[in-house]
């Protein structure tokens, strides 16, 4: 966003409606213009009629040898219960081949179906919805051999043994596009907080399910005045590196889903030593660091909307990164050494997608790619959410970048090869910013 924008955005960023409005229509005069070429600083490997889903899980395998995809066979348009999504993995040499495991009926356009890897195995876990129950099956690639989950996942443990997870029903209810729409007999499904809907954890050895605390318990935590009369869910669950906590969103909304609020939690395996990171309001996107840190686009009251380094359990500690030269969300992840960042945004005034690498030692954006977004993969509405952002994932040594893209008209799993450019302080580059 420039100046302008970004003055227009801090003045309707609480009214939901009136700023989608004037985003659209913005959007619509510039549209009178020629659409701007792809541009990218480094080679793109698409795959059309595939892609992942959210950012905040690697695709690739721990020998880096497969990579997770999803497969849609409907139309531009929201998925009917029942519709199936292919589930399975591209191998080969660039990743060519695509190898199909399964189909689900538990999916969405903007996070699949929570497609994951479990720990170091060749074994993938998704979620599904089988007799009436949104559920987990865990597949392994090779033999075939299969497990049903009691209960859907969000995130799979890196060590393997557990998967955390929450209600995509409720989820479905209150932020329509990242859930299921599958009656599941909830009667709890009008209760503004319900006390057996909660955070799950799953012994993926035994399959057993355990309610670790209810949404009931988390809104009686530190309350705001914003949570009267409100109805919460929880989402997006994400393991630490170590496997020892998990990071969650609690969110609620009130009279409208598109007007909601977000605070980021974390939380042992047993739900214990429950932490609420000290932002305001706003919680968006996140991720683990290492560790022992975390990494969010969150609103903080010195500082508004940015990305932030937060130290697990420790209040006193936070890091802004990329003030300055970051002016809006986007999807952010680190990589395994700590030093890169990787994000994107959201469709500019031009419909332009920007993907970018920060490096967090100097202080530097580095833009690789500007993509045009198609006007047709703009979300008509909230109940109709099949825009594709890009949600970059890193490989697991910091070689390849994994996206999702529209550019070329068609949906699609992309890849790009950095090679040792990062390694050797020779990032390629279509525009270069460094923090002010």
């Amino acid at each position: 966003m420039n100046r302008v924008e970004k003055t227009i955005y801090n003045l309707v960023k609480h009214n939901p409606r009136l700023k989608l409005a004037i985003r659209n229509q913005y959007q619509r005069i510039l549209d009178l213009l020629p659409t701007p070429a792809a541009k990218t600083a480094y080679p793109i490997t698409n795959r059309e009629g595939y892609f992942f889903g959210f950012h905040d899980h690697t695709p690739f395998s721990a020998d880096n040898k497969l990579l997770l995809a999803n497969r849609y066979t409907i139309p531009l348009r929201m998925p009917l219960p029942g519709e199936t999504l292919d589930v399975g993995f591209f191998h080969g040499d660039n990743f060519d081949t695509f190898q199909k495991a399964a189909d689900t009926r538990a999916w969405t356009w903007h996070m699949g179906s929570k497609l994951q890897w479990r720990g170091k195995t060749k074994q993938l876990v998704f979620n599904d919805h089988l007799e009436g129950r949104n559920i987990a099956r865990m597949i392994d690639v090779y033999s075939g051999a299969e497990k049903v989950l009691p209960d859907s996942i969000g995130s799979v443990s890196p060590d393997g043994k557990w998967a955390v997870g929450y209600s995509f029903f409720r989820v479905a209810q209150c932020m329509p596009g990242y859930g299921y729409h599958y009656d599941i007999g909830d009667k709890e499904a009008k209760s503004l907080a319900p006390e057996q809907n909660g955070i799950h954890i799953i012994n993926l050895e035994t399959g057993q399910s355990k309610l670790l605390f209810s949404i009931a318990e988390m809104a009686e935590k530190s309350p705001e005045a914003s949570m009267k009369g409100a109805m919460h869910f929880f989402s997006h669950t994400v393991f630490s590196p170590d496997s020892n906590r998990f990071i969650f969103l609690h969110r609620w909304t009130k009279g409208d889903v598109e007007k909601r609020w977000s605070r980021m939690i974390s939380a042992d395996i047993k739900g214990e030593n429950i932490y609420i990171f000290p932002t305001t309001d706003m919680v968006s996107h996140i991720g683990w660091k290492d560790a022992e840190h975390v990494l969010a686009y969150c609103r903080i009251m010195e500082h508004d909307d940015q990305y932030v380094v937060f130290k697990d359990q420790d209040p006193g500690s936070l890091e802004v990164i990329g003030q300055g030269v970051f002016t809006s969300d986007g999807h952010p992840s680190i990589d395994n050494t700590g030093d890169w960042m990787v994000t994107d945004t959201y469709p500019n005034r031009r419909r332009i997608q920007y993907l970018a690498l920060y490096n967090l030692q100097n202080k530097t954006r580095y833009d690789i790619c500007h993509l045009p977004m198609p006007k047709k993969f703009q979300s008509p509405s909230s109940y109709k959410h099949w825009s594709c952002d890009l949600h970059p994932r890193w490989d697991r040594t910091g070689r390849y970048l994994c996206f999702d893209a529209t550019y070329t008209g068609q949906r699609a799993l992309c890849t790009i090869d950095l090679g040792d450019s990062l390694a050797n302080g020779q990032v390629k580059y279509l525009r270069k910013v460094t923090n002010p």
